[in-house]
């Protein structure tokens, strides 16, 4: 475990995965792209909310998205927030074989560099698709010159998760190597003896507030943060819906008309940032000194 130097207070990590309705890794749901996207006003909600409450954010964002809304993603960099990769194209990372994988990030990654010119310094999978077959896909972050990931959920569900992974921020190991790369997992809390998500997606979604406001502050007294995670279309209950079965359309739009009010609340509840201001000013001389320069090339 990576012990972060002391800080005065807890700062949290605020991050969004940036992508259209229609980006999901849903077995033969094929989306009507034609419909149109409320795309750019959710984006003006989520940088608006941001100002407001005086909070950064990590926007993990496809290479697609870069291509489609160039004045978008400028506009995310302009604001003063971390810029990182969430792939290309939304593929699942555990369905491509390694040198696809490759492509897809570096693709993205040119992409994104090209339009902010800074340094892409971090990796989300799409639905959190770097599991245990796959983990040693991490090695091609490295490669790429990434200084962190944040693809690992501490959970198991039918499409991602790693249960018994660690918990904290570390540098994985892989293949009997420590690499030189930050984890950032996703924020869990036990109940009933099983990690359970609660600051992002379905289970942000899907708690009550007051849940959710209670494991932050828990793991704040613990020394440590929460990461909150969304994505565009959960700030707007008329966006254009995928068509689910059942349960799938339960986790992937319970209650996303309550979502606004709830994030809004959330971020003036705590204090945020981004994942790499927070690994600049919370951990090791030397990283502290890499994430700056490259923050600001």
């Amino acid at each position: 475990m990576i012990n972060p130097q002391p800080a005065q207070g807890i700062a949290n990590m605020l991050t969004f995965d940036i992508e259209e309705w229609f980006h999901a890794n849903y077995d033969g749901v094929l989306p009507d792209r034609s419909k149109g996207s409320g795309f750019r006003t959710h984006m003006d909600t989520l940088l608006r909310l941001c100002r407001e409450t005086g909070c950064k954010a990590t926007f993990f964002i496809l290479g697609c998205i870069g291509e489609d809304y160039p004045d978008v993603v400028k506009a995310i960099a302009r604001e003063g927030h971390d810029v990182a990769s969430h792939g290309y194209g939304h593929e699942l990372a555990y369905k491509q074989t390694i040198g696809e994988f490759k492509a897809d990030v570096k693709k993205s990654i040119d992409i994104l560099e090209d339009l902010t010119g800074t340094k892409v310094l971090g990796y989300r999978a799409p639905s959190w698709s770097i599991v245990e077959s796959n983990l040693h896909y991490l090695e091609v972050l490295v490669e790429l010159g990434m200084r962190y990931d944040a693809s690992i959920f501490p959970v198991k569900t039918f499409l991602y998760g790693i249960p018994h992974a660690p918990t904290w921020i570390h540098k994985p190991v892989v293949n009997g190597r420590e690499l030189d790369l930050y984890e950032i997992p996703m924020s869990v809390m036990r109940i009933a003896g099983r990690n359970i998500g609660y600051s992002g997606g379905f289970y942000f979604r899907f708690f009550p507030k007051w849940v959710i406001k209670r494991a932050i502050h828990a793991a704040n007294r613990r020394g440590s943060s929460s990461i909150v995670y969304l994505h565009p279309r959960e700030v707007d209950a008329r966006e254009h819906r995928l068509d689910l079965p059942f349960k799938e359309n339960f986790i992937h739009y319970y209650n996303v008309q309550g979502t606004p009010a709830k994030l809004e609340d959330i971020m003036r509840s705590f204090r945020f940032t981004s994942i790499a201001e927070h690994l600049k000013d919370n951990f090791d001389e030397n990283a502290k000194l890499t994430l700056t320069a490259e923050l600001v090339r």
